[in-house]
């Protein structure tokens, strides 16, 4: 993982989204997609890379729940194991201290 810290506003949007993304329904092609930019999320997340990192997450964002659909395009359904783990995933590396922006080691603290 990269030393470099990503933006807190970006990663708290990424936050609100895999929160948000509980709730999202999608017919099997549109799982496909969302496991296509959580994949690309957690590349960037990985490389620290800001810029592919901001968009990968705000292409995510705009991939939810207002996206237009059509009558005929299928049943939906809630989040699959593999997506569902990617998020959880996802979620267990934004709460270490590294990528939420809390770079000290616990237990040493940063007065001088």
């Amino acid at each position: 993982m990269s030393d470099h810290l990503l933006p807190i506003d970006v990663l708290d949007d990424l936050r609100n989204v895999l929160d948000d993304m509980d709730d999202w329904q999608f017919d099997p092609a549109g799982w496909a997609d969302i496991d296509t930019l959580l994949e690309r999320v957690a590349a960037s997340l990985a490389s620290g890379a800001t810029d592919e990192f901001r968009d990968a997450v705000a292409v995510l964002e705009w991939s939810g729940p207002t996206k237009a659909k059509s009558a005929d395009s299928g049943a939906t359904g809630k989040q699959p194991p593999k997506i569902r783990e990617k998020v959880i995933r996802l979620r267990d590396t934004l709460e270490s201290p590294k990528q939420s922006g809390q770079e000290k080691p616990s237990g040493e603290s940063r007065s001088r």
